[in-house]
């Protein structure tokens, strides 16, 4: 028993969802929570309607279990179009869409901080982007170990951002802060403005597709609900009308 239950454990903190579970940053469950909230919750509904099955019918309609079937079908974070699946999309999707934003601020921000510097200063990009920490929320973690790794190794710490977030515009973003540190500033400037218009491209396009992914994936919800919803409603009336037809035979 004990046993089974490591391997439930470790096999959920390994899985898939995990990952999934990771990548929307919800901090109040993971793997192992979900899925035995999730059987918890289907083992009730069969108990429930099992029971009644039994008080109003006196038997098992053995129809009663299509429903804790297509919650089981419908929960099941590994098939793509369930709609635990949809949603842990929707929200990795709105996550990463504010990620980008933020990135796109960053760049601003940049080039705020390099105009006001003294044209005899070399650009410090360490404390440029330690100074401006404060002011972002989605991407702090992902800048934050980028310092981390900024004194040591400046070449691997210029990567975080692409590999953390995705997307062409934070491996542009990335370089730009990697060649501009200990420029002076006109240099920096003249950089910046060289990559800000294929950068800016870039977070446009980016966005684009963002969007049109977001209006798929709303899409494929709310059909697999209103499906959902119909179906249930056509079990009910079709259990109502058998119900009805057994009472006038008795």
């Amino acid at each position: 028993m004990v046993n089974s239950k490591e391997k439930f454990v470790k096999s959920n903190k390994e899985s898939q969802l995990q990952k999934r579970l990771n990548e929307t940053e919800i901090k109040f469950i993971n793997a192992v929570k979900f899925q035995v909230i999730r059987i918890i919750f289907i083992l009730v509904i069969t108990v429930y309607y099992l029971v009644s099955s039994i008080i109003e019918n006196n038997y098992v309609d053995y129809k009663i279990f299509a429903i804790p079937c297509a919650l089981f079908i419908v929960t099941e974070p590994t098939l793509k179009w369930s709609l635990s699946s949809l949603l842990l999309n929707m929200i990795s999707e709105r996550l990463n869409r504010k990620k980008i934003e933020e990135v796109f601020t960053l760049f601003d921000l940049l080039k705020a901080d390099l105009d006001d510097l003294h044209s005899t200063q070399n650009v410090n990009m360490y404390n440029i982007i330690k100074q401006s920490l404060p002011m972002f929320t989605y991407i702090k973690g992902s800048l934050s170990r980028m310092l981390s790794l900024w004194k040591s190794s400046p070449e691997k710490a210029k990567t975080v951002l692409y590999e953390e977030i995705g997307g062409e515009n934070t491996k542009i973003i990335g370089e730009i802060i990697y060649k501009i540190d200990q420029t002076t500033k006109e240099e920096a400037l003249d950089l910046i403005e060289a990559e800000s218009s294929v950068f800016t491209f870039s977070y446009y396009q980016g966005q684009l597709q963002s969007g049109k992914k977001q209006k798929t994936i709303l899409f494929s919800f709310f059909t697999l609900t209103s499906i959902l919803v119909i179906a249930w409603l056509v079990i009910f009336v079709f259990g109502m009308f058998n119900n009805s037809i057994d009472q006038t035979t008795f």
